[in-house]
């Protein structure tokens, strides 16, 4: 069964446009890393405990709200505005009761004053971004994610431009978090502007009544959310704590680059949520849908796997140079877990788009249960490296219950493709095996996976002739949902 004409095309399109706002990630990544060379693993230890915890409060904020909104928004477009300032009254709300308790975090254990100002300012970054994927929800559901790759851009030319000056004249640790919140304010009003603009005149926005019927009803999506941020954000606190600063600064180098591999998971995310949103739960399509997408992310989440967990011997003293010699094993482990987290983190969408948040709750407290468990301890064994083989069990666990979770909605959603993806991967891996660390072994297992990848031909080639089609902006016709 293949996708229906104009759907593969249209799918394509949203996620190349989608892939374009999320690859601006690359820049912020430059940053850091030129951050961790010049502040040394101690310091950056401290930048990596900060953005931690900014984190658990971004996914607080968040509340589960963005996949809603995108769903309500693709389902209902002309309730924009509406959904909209409900969105953004809830968040307003929560940032009231939360934001106190995240500025005391860093006193209450007793943070250096350097790290405690850095909590605080990345915390008004991320809350910043909070509101601005209000905004992003609604590119996505109404498909206008040119719009998002704009708000994007202005945020990183900002976080650049002001970061590197920091850099520059010295401000080192907080004139770098300074960038992030910058940066942030900058695209949010860009994206708010645009919305506005654009889609609907955003008036009449604050929504009181409706953003406590929201945040009922969002209860098990924002819980599954935030267990979901929490549980990923255990290893680097649970470092900083029980180890220190450097163990944390490697871990932190390591997970940077792990963290910049998700532009793949989100763009497919943003392409094929919205239709499976719009599509009745039960129905062919959507086994369809989510198989061939399933699929399509494995394939592409296997070489990214395969070239850190082969290639971190190399990349890592290239990217952050000597001092950071000792992030390597662990960037080659977690190489090993990014498949399982991309491919979770996919079913865990498509839980949301079929109204099942409680199934996906439920797989979140399991993975966070893993995490208590197995974090703490191989964290004071091994250090960075058993913060690694942590996160590799956590995502594991959690991959094995999301496809439990959506097998009686989408079925088993390995094919044959998946099959012949994982058998090339394994060529590649073998390749590897028998080569030097380098340059060379890297490129040997990537060359090894796509010749095997052109052999076993998982992907018919007139697929991908509509995939082009798509990503060059020729869609084909409306889908029997009506999406133009």
């Amino acid at each position: 069964m293949s996708v229906a004409h104009g759907a593969a095309e249209r799918l394509a399109r949203s996620a190349a446009l989608k892939a374009l706002g999320q690859a601006t990630r690359f820049a912020s990544l430059l940053l850091v890393i030129v951050t961790a060379r010049v502040l040394g693993p101690v310091e950056f230890g401290k930048f990596t405990f900060a953005y931690a915890l900014a984190t658990v409060l971004g996914v607080a904020l968040d509340f589960g709200i963005a996949p809603i909104l995108t769903r309500a928004v693709a389902r209902e477009p002309r309730a924009i505005a509406e959904r909209w300032g409900t969105a953004t009254t809830l968040k307003l709300g929560l940032l009231g009761l939360l934001g106190p308790a995240y500025l005391a975090v860093p006193l209450l254990t007793h943070r250096p004053w350097d790290t405690t100002m850095a909590v605080w300012l990345l915390g008004l970054a991320i809350a910043l971004q909070a509101f601005l994927e209000n905004a992003v929800a609604v590119f996505t559901a109404v498909q206008r994610l040119e719009q998002e790759f704009q708000a994007r851009l202005v945020e990183k030319a900002v976080l650049v431009i002001v970061g590197f000056a920091a850099l520059g004249l010295g401000a080192g640790l907080l004139g770098v978090v300074a960038a992030f919140g910058l940066a942030a304010a900058a695209s949010l009003v860009f994206a708010t502007v645009r919305l506005h603009r654009r889609l609907a005149p955003l008036d009449r926005w604050w929504q009181p009544a409706a953003a406590r019927a929201l945040a009922r009803d969002l209860a098990p999506v924002a819980q599954a959310q935030f267990l979901g941020v929490a549980t990923s954000r255990l290893t680097p606190i649970a470092l900083a704590l029980l180890v220190g600063d450097l163990a944390a600064g490697h871990f932190g180098a390591a997970s940077r680059v792990y963290d910049v591999t998700w532009v793949v998971v989100l763009s497919l995310e943003a392409a094929v949520y919205p239709e499976l949103a719009r599509t009745a739960a039960g129905s062919p399509r959507v086994r369809m849908l989510t198989t061939q997408a399933f699929e399509a992310l494995l394939l592409v989440s296997l070489p990214i796997a395969l070239a850190l967990g082969v290639g971190a011997p190399w990349l890592t003293p290239l990217i952050y140079g000597p001092g950071f010699g000792p992030a390597a094993p662990v960037l080659a482990i977690l190489g090993t877990a990014v498949s399982c987290a991309m491919l979770g983190h996919f079913l865990g969408a498509v839980l949301l788009a079929l109204d099942r948040p409680r199934r996906l709750r439920a797989i979140a407290g399991l993975a966070f249960v893993t995490g208590l468990v197995v974090i703490p301890g191989l964290v004071a064994v091994r250090g960075a490296v058993g913060g690694a083989v942590a996160v590799l069990v956590v995502e594991g666990v959690s991959l094995a219950a999301s496809v439990g979770g959506v097998l009686d909605l989408t079925g088993w959603p390995f094919g044959r493709g998946a099959a012949k993806g994982v058998t090339a991967a394994a060529a590649g891996a073998l390749v590897a095996s028998l080569m030097p660390v380098g340059g060379g072994r890297l490129v040997g297992a990537l060359l090894t996976y796509a010749v095997a990848l052109a052999l076993l031909r998982p992907v018919p080639g007139s697929v991908y002739v509509r995939l082009l089609r798509g990503v060059l902006g020729r869609p084909g016709p409306p889908s029997a949902a009506g999406i133009g």
